[in-house]
């Protein structure tokens, strides 16, 4: 079972009144309303007096291939002169592919180092719904597990001390299993992280970590948790280019309702992100797709 922990509580419960002392500087308001000031800067995306502020979890049985979701997709700052400090431009910022990684800091659990012997592994929804894919799944990773063991066995009785044994059986290690993370995002990265990983194409272990985010960050800044949402939500328009799930319109669909003067006949929303996830289901390739 996935796990997400906020490690830093204290800090994300002060974060619009640290992200307001930082900005109090720009027009010399007084450090006292610091909290007012990082709220009105949160709200309308100027975001440049929160980069100096990380909001860190530990994530743990996440499988390998998530884990290594979570650690290629982040974003930060470095964005269009004319778009800084505005991260509501966003069909403009995903356009930047040249972003410093210092925006996102991460540590994995090495598979190099630790000893995976009688390792857990994660099961997609697909195949815990099939009993007959279920059991063959579970079947080759115990075969899996039980031959890692006795080839680490075989290098250690051939002369291999136990920590080259350990990091060569290693390799057979599939995807599925399960590892440890531990993430820093700036709250813009974090923000931009949920556009992304809330969406219901996002591959369903990563989406589960997106919203145990959101709740571990609700339970002390309900207010910080309510930005945190799939993209479509704050754009109030699809940008998905294919399979999108009906929740808003595409962009052209939005762009044609507003040509219409507002009039959506012929469009019918999704109201929820389940309906929209039961309507991916049934339709192969709409949900669960990797994405970097």
């Amino acid at each position: 079972m996935i796990t997400v922990t906020l490690l830093n509580p204290d800090d994300v419960k002060a974060l619009y009144e640290k992200h307001g002392q930082f900005a109090c500087v720009c027009y010399d308001t007084p450090e006292k309303h610091a909290k007012r000031v990082g709220i009105s800067c949160q709200r309308s995306g100027h975001m440049s007096g929160s980069r100096c502020e990380y909001i860190k979890f530990r994530i743990t049985g996440l499988d390998r291939g998530t884990a290594e979701q979570c650690m290629r997709h982040e974003i930060g700052t470095d964005v269009p002169y004319a778009f800084q400090d505005n991260y509501r431009f966003q069909d403009a910022m995903d356009t930047v592919t040249s972003i410093p990684a210092d925006q996102v800091v991460k540590n994995c659990a090495s598979f190099r180092y630790i000893d995976k012997s009688g390792f857990e592994w994660e099961t997609p929804a697909t195949i815990r719904r099939n009993a007959s894919a279920l059991a063959e799944y579970e079947a080759l990773m115990n075969h899996i597990n039980e031959k890692r063991s006795v080839i680490k066995q075989l290098l250690e009785d051939g002369g291999c001390n136990a920590k080259q044994a350990t990091q060569d059986a290693n390799f057979v290690l599939p995807r599925a299993t399960t590892s440890e993370l531990v993430m820093g995002f700036t709250p813009e990265a974090l923000i931009h992280f949920c556009h992304k990983r809330m969406c219901v194409r996002a591959q369903e272990f990563i989406r589960e970590i997106a919203f145990k985010m959101q709740a571990a960050i609700a339970d002390v800044s309900p207010r910080f948790a309510s930005e945190l949402m799939p993209q479509c939500e704050h754009l109030m328009w699809c940008p998905e280019q294919h399979g999108s799930c009906k929740r808003y319109p595409t962009k052209q669909e939005l762009q044609k309702i507003l040509q219409n003067g507002g009039d959506t006949d012929g469009y019918q929303r999704k109201k929820t992100q389940a309906d929209c996830l039961e309507n991916a289901r049934g339709e192969p390739g709409k949900a669960s797709s990797e994405r970097s």
